[in-house]
């Protein structure tokens, strides 16, 4: 599978726009000491409320609510959780189907 990179500043609050899967996709992302959470309306839907966002794992696991695949940060340095220092460098966010069984992680 080809993921799809979304482009993400090292800003520790964020709002941004992409098209995924031809849909318009409004994220925000919030970093906290407890850590990365995100928002996405897709379609003028809210598909994801208050997700925390963790190495390697998908925090889009309710696909049926109309954003069709996973999103995920993945370390490129190792397997730390993201942090907002390291967006679009170190820790990509990035869409995309994962092509192990289940469909929670890639590595």
């Amino acid at each position: 599978m080809t993921y799809q990179v979304i482009p993400i500043q090292p800003l520790a609050v964020q709002s941004f726009a992409c098209t995924l899967d031809g849909q318009q996709a409004q994220f925000t992302i919030t970093s906290t000491a407890r850590g990365v959470f995100a928002d996405v309306v897709y379609n003028g839907v809210s598909v994801i409320a208050g997700r925390q966002c963790l190495d390697r794992t998908d925090f889009n696991p309710a696909k049926y609510n109309g954003l069709p695949q996973g999103l995920f940060f993945v370390d490129q340095q190792g397997t730390s959780d993201p942090d907002y220092t390291g967006f679009g460098s170190r820790y990509l966010l990035l869409y995309g189907t994962p092509t192990n069984e289940g469909g929670t992680t890639i590595s």
